[in-house]
């Protein structure tokens, strides 16, 4: 994952806060060793103030890379489409709306019985996230969801490249059944700060305990 998606700062600053995930702040401090408390107690100690934090794969569950095989009509709805989609151990079919995939893209795939960590409008994520379960829409069986970015608990200020409206699409060479959610970095815990340091000042009192 590449360092400059991994931390974001809003409209306006936020007021002056910036999100900062851990992977990011260790590309400068890369002998960084403590627990996400730890980390958060001796920022604010140092003069940074640290909000708080959350892990960035909270309710991610059972979520792969797949690639689409082929695309077909719905025959009741215009606006859905019938995908078959490559997990690596075999091949499912999976109904969605998303305007933008194609044949051959390589797209996030929640499991039945998977977790996401919210809707695709972007709103506020629920605590427990959304379970996703085989079913049929209007009739044709669906055995999983390709994901938005948002439904993975993240948002486009963190991966600009992913639509505004749509399925998030992995590059060409991103592993067919691989870990979805490793694969965008996202077994990682973002701090929320409050002011702007400069990278690894005051993330290095940490690792030196001053």
């Amino acid at each position: 994952m590449h360092a400059a998606r991994l931390y974001a700062m809003s409209g306006k600053e936020r007021n002056r806060k910036m999100n900062a995930a851990l992977e990011w702040i260790k590309a400068y401090v890369p002998d960084l060793e403590c627990t996400d408390q730890e980390f958060m107690d001796k920022m604010t100690l140092s003069g940074t103030k640290c909000e708080g934090y959350e892990r960035m794969d909270k309710n991610l569950e059972k979520i792969v890379i797949g690639q689409i095989t082929k695309i077909e009509k719905h025959p009741d709805a215009d606006k859905l489409i019938i995908c078959q989609v490559n997990i690596g151990t075999e091949e499912i079919q999976i109904v969605t709306g998303a305007p933008n995939v194609k044949v051959g893209d390589k797209v996030p795939v929640v499991l039945d019985g998977g977790k996401v960590a919210g809707g695709h409008d972007g709103g506020p994520l629920p605590e427990d996230g959304i379970t996703i379960k085989a079913g049929k829409l209007r009739g044709v069986p669906s055995n999983g969801m390709m994901c938005s970015i948002e439904e993975l608990g993240s948002d486009r200020d963190m991966y600009p490249e992913a639509p505004e409206y749509g399925i998030y699409i992995f590059p060409e060479d991103a592993e067919v059944g691989a870990d979805a959610v490793a694969a965008l970095g996202l077994h990682n815990t973002k701090f929320e700060f409050e002011g702007i340091c400069p990278p690894g000042v005051d993330c290095a009192a940490v690792q030196y305990g001053k």
